[in-house]
């Protein structure tokens, strides 16, 4: 077991889990020395254990954004839980025992990491989690509950009708005072784990993938990342064969698609996406049973729109999407089956004020409500803390973005009119 509190705050080293303090930061410098004592040891009023050296899957990433938000907004000590010998095969072991042997007893076996022990108390202790069995990692955290006043569990993926076949996991959430997540499941989570549970939509980091205020070339003319209706996907990558036609998609399966850094991977993707005309966005799991039918809104449509590019696809059935993009026209809707995507960009292509005015609307709503700056002020207000004056800043630099895009005409554009959908050789400004 290794031990770690004040004496050992800092970066660590490759012998134990590794605690950074946010009083390393490099954003918001004039805060750095109220993180720390005279003594030099953290002041910290958070701790954050992060999954990054466990899970390096990308689906974790946008997590791990959320992470380095909180991180660079509060006073945080962020501790990396790192696997130990075996790790594969403890892990296989205990989710096993977990869904094999349906008693609370069994989701505390250790799934194969290092084992840490807390030293010091912590007013507020966050887990930011993908789904329940990301639960069971906590169990090589000694004493976290008895360490920190209130336990807060932010998880992103957990859907209503999944909830009664993992009550016996869910159960692990009566370790937290207040349970955040990210999909519409809020009551019936609460009823099964008899915790405060709240619907926090999902976000992005605002500032990493905003155009403004110095919009680029939009020259990707459609951006394909995730899950996709095939038939509309077939019909995009027909358009880019046959002209000018820029389609940018993923061609590896989800579950090999391991950056070996999420912050690159992040900047790849916001990089990509803010020159990038089109968005393509589907429900959160499309095509998949394990919804049980519940469409919501995953983080496609947060990071497209602070993009500032056109949403393209298929708008959630959840009522939550239509709260957190509460205009008609959120998404340009396709036809399932892509019958219709070459006529329906040609159209808006044709529109060249209407398709600016579509993608300046969705970057500056994302400013003003979609940076997890935003969400993790929601948190604070909910567990009566007040927020750091990091985060306040932050939430200023947002504003002010967004008030200045209105000096903005758009995000300029070399293809002032897309090719899509106009027979070869004719003028596609007059098609």
């Amino acid at each position: 077991m290794i031990a770690l509190g004040k004496a050992s705050i800092g970066f660590g080293g490759a012998s134990g889990p590794r605690i950074h303090s946010s009083a390393s930061r490099l954003l918001h410098k004039e805060w750095d020395s109220k993180a720390m004592a005279n003594d030099g040891q953290s002041r910290a009023r958070v701790l954050l254990v992060t999954l990054r050296r466990v899970n390096t899957h990308a689906a974790w990433c946008s997590n791990f954004e959320f992470e380095d938000v909180i991180h660079s907004v509060d006073d945080v000590d962020m501790l990396e839980l790192e696997p130990a010998p075996h790790f594969e095969l403890r892990q296989h072991v205990a989710r096993s025992i977990a869904w094999r042997i349906r008693y609370r007893a069994f989701t505390d076996v250790n799934p194969g990491l290092k084992r840490v022990k807390l030293n010091r108390d912590y007013d507020v202790f966050v887990f930011v989690c993908m789904n329940v069995w990301d639960l069971l990692y906590l169990n090589a955290v000694v004493d976290w509950q008895a360490r920190c006043k209130v336990k807060l569990c932010y998880m992103a993926e957990i859907y209503a009708g999944q909830a009664a076949e993992l009550q016996h996991l869910l159960r692990r959430l009566e370790d937290f005072d207040q349970v955040f997540q990210s999909l519409s499941s809020a009551g019936t989570i609460s009823k099964f784990v008899g915790r405060p549970c709240h619907d926090l939509p999902h976000a992005t980091d605002v500032l990493r993938f905003t155009p403004y205020p110095k919009p680029s070339a939009r020259v990707i003319d459609v951006m394909s990342i995730g899950r996709r209706s095939d038939p509309v996907h077939q019909a995009l990558r027909r358009l880019a064969a046959a002209r000018d036609f820029f389609y940018l998609y993923d061609t590896l399966p989800s579950p090999l698609v391991r950056p070996s850094n999420p912050v690159e991977h992040r900047e790849m993707l916001a990089s990509a996406a803010r020159v990038s005309r089109f968005f393509v966005a589907y429900p959160a799991k499309f095509g998949d049973d394990e919804p049980h039918g519940q469409s919501e809104a995953g983080a496609r449509y947060f990071e497209g729109a602070a993009a500032g590019a056109v949403l393209l696809g298929q708008a959630p059935g959840a009522l939550t999407f239509h709260r957190d993009f509460p205009w008609p026209d959120a998404v340009v809707e396709l036809n399932v089956d892509g019958s219709d995507v070459a006529d329906v960009l040609a159209d808006l292509s044709r529109r060249p004020d209407e398709l600016a005015r579509l993608g300046a609307r969705n970057a500056v709503a994302a400013l003003r409500w979609h940076d997890w700056a935003h969400r993790w002020s929601s948190i604070l207000e909910t567990i009566g803390l007040a927020p750091r004056p990091a985060l306040s800043e932050r939430l200023g630099v947002l504003e002010a973005l967004a008030a200045g895009a209105g000096t903005h005409a758009a995000c300029r554009t070399q293809r002032t009119v897309c090719t899509a959908g106009v027979p070869p050789g004719r003028n596609p400004a007059t098609a």
